[in-house]
């Protein structure tokens, strides 16, 4: 296959997916990256994207926050499948997330789960394998629990959701918190989310965005969360298993400068952007 041969053709909520597999790529191209995704760096290659329209935006300013997310998201992946030999995962608005190559050890089972145009791109650029599976639906359209029914039996649950609750009403996240609680109970959820000031300036970029762009109202972020107890007026049985300024946590580097050293920070004094992690 030659370079950019494989075309995009998604909604826009759907394609901001290839904002964290952007930043991602670049940071595989650092001498010292936070995450190392050759992946991400590969699947660049091999699509027809203008990702000029990333590089040239305000966008491009939160590569370095995308790839700490993956760092983060990594990090806890790995440690729930070291303490559970027989976990399954599973990756809501999977998008073109490379984290079971990132993560596997061998024997985890991994699941993800997006909508029909996002998966049909996805099999073309990361096709499943032995012990990856990608189901074609959303995620509220929950006939998927009959799908990984027969998988997931008797085995250790992680729900994972990179870069995705935020673009659904908080009814929404309601619905979807409180049928995991009643399907799967005990099993472990992890998400990042911001508190309402980020979310309100992340917004106002947005917006200025959409007047010379594609972009419409579709990709605003709708929810915000700065405690995970604030999950319990939806499910009180919720256990909070950790949750940290997700900028607290950096690996130790020598090429940040001034202004991300300042920012990282503010974020993380303030709790401006977290990860979230529960059990159900």
């Amino acid at each position: 296959m030659n370079n950019q041969d494989i075309k995009i053709d998604l909604g826009k909520v759907q394609e901001t997916l290839m904002l964290p597999l952007w930043a991602r790529a670049r940071e595989a191209e650092k001498d010292n990256p936070i995450v190392c995704d050759t992946y991400a760096k590969n699947i660049i290659e091999r699509i027809d994207y203008d990702f000029s329209q990333i590089e040239e935006s305000h966008m491009a300013d939160h590569q370095g926050v995308w790839a700490i997310r993956a760092y983060n998201f990594d990090n806890i992946v790995k440690a729930f499948i070291a303490n559970n030999s027989r976990a399954v995962v599973v990756n809501f608005g999977a998008g073109l997330e490379t984290t079971f190559q990132r993560v596997d050890e061998g024997t985890v089972l991994w699941i993800n789960i997006d909508l029909p145009d996002v998966v049909a791109l996805r099999q073309k650029l990361i096709p499943d394998s032995e012990r990856e599976m990608t189901i074609a639906k959303s995620i509220f359209d929950f006939t998927w629990t009959d799908d990984i029914s027969r998988l997931t039996k008797g085995r250790s649950i992680l729900f994972m959701a990179a870069g995705v609750l935020c673009y659904f009403e908080a009814r929404e996240i309601e619905i979807l918190f409180r049928k995991l609680a009643e399907t799967y109970p005990s099993s472990h959820v992890i998400f990042d989310s911001m508190s309402w000031l980020p979310a309100l300036g992340s917004n106002r970029e947005i917006k200025k965005s959409m007047k010379n762009s594609e972009m419409d109202s579709s990709t605003l972020i709708k929810w915000h969360l700065k405690r995970a107890s604030g999950l319990r007026k939806w499910v009180d049985t919720i256990k909070i298993v950790e949750e940290y300024p997700i900028l607290s946590r950096v690996p130790a580097r020598n090429d940040f400068n001034k202004k991300e050293i300042r920012q990282i920070k503010i974020v993380s004094l303030f709790r401006f952007y977290n990860m979230i992690h529960v059990q159900l």
